[in-house]
């Protein structure tokens, strides 16, 4: 997975040169922008989304134009965008280069490695759709609810150990460390990130050591990981996954991918669902 930038200074740049967008034909290319969009009641402005789009249920009746790694131009103008928005993992650079130069507003959204992000960008997207009052209300209470749910958190003593597992294959296996939003997500729920503590940093192959010598308590996977690996039980049968506190003691907590590490308007349900489960091993 890409690291995450800060884009802050194309949040400005953006809205000023596109400060109102009424009656826009809108590609979104990521779920956490599909969402937001959702949220403020401006779906109908939408013409596609991508792979990740599936929140809420309705976005996956909208065309899909696929993997938002893998574009292709010529797919997109079919839809005669006025507006693409996306997140940084968008590419290749050459085709919204392309789309820019048949006229097509591209913006990206914010991507620094943070829960400020996430209400950022709601007030970023609202502005560009014209939505900016809604788009206040949705961001105050996203940034209420993450401020309560770590408050709850900061209460874990002693704080649980808790390793993320990014699961692709049964050979593309990868813990999660120090610059991704795994980190972000367990840190403010109150745990220790057991992959950073070791020196991982971003998503990385693990040996049975490094998660032995880890000692997890809490174990974290995704839906798609359990998809590739057949079930939460293959999990704990994973090399040093299964020598590990959490395996022993069965703790693992599932996540739907875009939910859990999305950094997306849902990420204060996400964390309050983490601080309830690390709550209640205590």
């Amino acid at each position: 997975m890409k690291p995450r930038t800060t884009l802050v200074t194309l949040f400005t740049a953006a809205l000023l040169l596109f400060p109102l967008a009424a009656a826009q034909r809108i590609i979104s290319l990521a779920g956490e922008v599909t969402e937001v969009i959702f949220a403020l009641g401006a779906e109908d402005q939408l013409v596609a989304v991508d792979a990740t789009s599936n929140f809420p249920a309705a976005a996956n009746d909208l065309p899909n134009v696929g993997y938002h790694g893998r574009l292709s131009a010529e797919a997109l103008l079919a839809f005669e965008p006025t507006l693409v928005i996306a997140n940084n993992q968008a590419g290749p650079p050459e085709v919204l280069a392309q789309l820019e130069g048949a006229g097509v507003q591209v913006v990206h959204i914010g991507s620094d490695l943070s829960l400020d992000t996430p209400v950022e960008n709601v007030r970023f997207i609202a502005g560009l759709i014209g939505e900016k009052e809604q788009g206040e209300k949705l961001a105050d209470e996203l940034s209420t609810k993450i401020a309560a749910v770590a408050a709850r958190g900061a209460e874990l003593e002693p704080k649980p150990r808790v390793l993320f597992l990014y699961l692709g294959a049964r050979s593309m296996q990868f813990a999660g460390g120090a610059d991704t939003a795994s980190n972000v997500m367990i840190e403010a729920a109150g745990g220790i990130d057991v992959g950073k503590e070791v020196g991982f940093v971003g998503n990385v192959p693990f040996t049975p050591e490094a998660i032995v010598t880890a000692a997890p308590d809490v174990i974290i996977v995704t839906e798609r990981g359990i998809a590739a690996v057949g079930s939460v039980d293959e999990v704990l049968k994973i090399p040093g996954v299964s020598e590990t506190p959490a395996a022993k003691a069965g703790n693992v907590i599932v996540f739907e991918d875009l939910y859990f590490l999305g950094l997306g308007l849902r990420s204060g349900d996400a964390l309050a669902e983490l601080v309830d489960y690390l709550h209640s091993l205590q």
